[in-house]
């Protein structure tokens, strides 16, 4: 299997020469359950073959979610990682920013990315997201969960911040990029 941090520094690279580029790269269409249900996760399927499904019923509660309300989906979701980052946190699964990768790994989330850290702000990146791996660009961001699950993880070990999705396949990219500023 290949090693995470190898795998990590390719997902890097695309996303370097993304930011660069700075064009649109795919042209928007509509979210249909076809176009967003049956994705394969590279890395996720060689370590648990059932990702498809475990991916596929995760995405069926976002798109019904979605096509109900979308503003309520994203208080949902937001919350609901907030809340998961919290009990992580008091249960001692993450007593630093360096478990939040290994979290991610683990609970099949994505493959978390420290871009860049400073005392006043944070990028970091989600490769093979399962809210929004190889989604068709539908002029929005999708990864509410796990913006609010960084957002409360950052809360509960640094403080007070605003976590905000920039970059998501549902915006045309190939990676999900957050950017996390502490007040």
């Amino acid at each position: 299997m290949e090693d995470v941090g190898i795998l990590i520094e390719k997902w890097r690279e695309i996303y370097k020469a993304e930011v660069k580029s700075k064009k649109k790269l795919r042209e928007e269409v509509k979210l249909t359950p076809e176009n967003y249900f049956n994705i394969v996760r590279p890395f996720f399927t060689k370590i648990s073959p059932e990702d498809r499904e475990y991916v596929r019923t995760f995405r069926m509660i976002l798109y019904g979610m979605l096509k109900y309300s979308p503003s309520l989906r994203t208080l949902i979701l937001r919350g609901a990682g907030y809340n998961l980052a919290c009990r992580l946190v008091e249960t001692g699964e993450i007593k630093s920013i360096d478990d939040l990768p290994k979290v991610f790994l683990n609970q099949k989330i994505g493959l978390l990315d420290i871009i860049e850290e400073s005392f006043s702000r944070m990028k970091v990146n989600i490769y093979e997201c399962i809210s929004c791996y190889q989604a068709p660009p539908i002029g929005r961001t999708l990864c509410d969960f796990e913006a609010g699950l960084i957002q409360g993880v950052m809360e509960d070990l640094v403080g007070k911040n605003i976590t905000r999705e920039i970059y998501c396949w549902g915006l045309g990219n190939s990676f999900c990029g957050f950017e996390v500023i502490f007040e």
